[in-house]
């Protein structure tokens, strides 16, 4: 069962600049970063309130988020949506044909996570998160 909108994810090429413009605008807090080197991105988490936003910076030019911004420019990148039971509505998802981005959920220190491919969504890369 959906929960609600977990946060946005945007494409940058500076989080730092981007995180201070929408710090002034909109009185967003900084909150933790973590680096993937594997998938070549930093992630920044912004928010204020209930509104989170992630700021997805590339680090090195062979990273996804790189390759993304230079097909895509910056901008959206994806929408998550919290879930109660993520392998639950894997399994519904499934069964209407939807895709996924990857065989299994990525395990993350706070949450269990994976991507829905845009293929099945109009092209909008969806997010589904279950907080652990």
């Amino acid at each position: 069962m959906l929960k609600k909108i977990d946060h946005i994810a945007l494409a940058v090429q500076d989080a730092g600049e981007t995180s201070a413009l929408l710090s002034k605008l909109f009185g967003f807090k900084v909150g933790r970063t973590r680096e993937d080197p594997k998938a070549g991105f930093i992630s920044t988490m912004i928010s204020d309130a209930d509104v989170r936003v992630e700021l997805l910076q590339p680090a090195g030019q062979q990273g996804m988020v790189q390759k993304f911004i230079e097909k895509r420019g910056e901008g959206l990148h994806h929408v998550s949506i919290q879930v109660d039971n993520l392998d639950e509505e894997m399994k519904r998802l499934k069964g209407l044909g939807v895709q996924f981005a990857s065989d299994k959920p990525m395990e993350l220190d706070d949450a269990t996570l994976i991507f829905v491919h845009p293929k099945s969504t109009g092209g909008l890369l969806i997010e589904l998160t279950q907080k652990k």
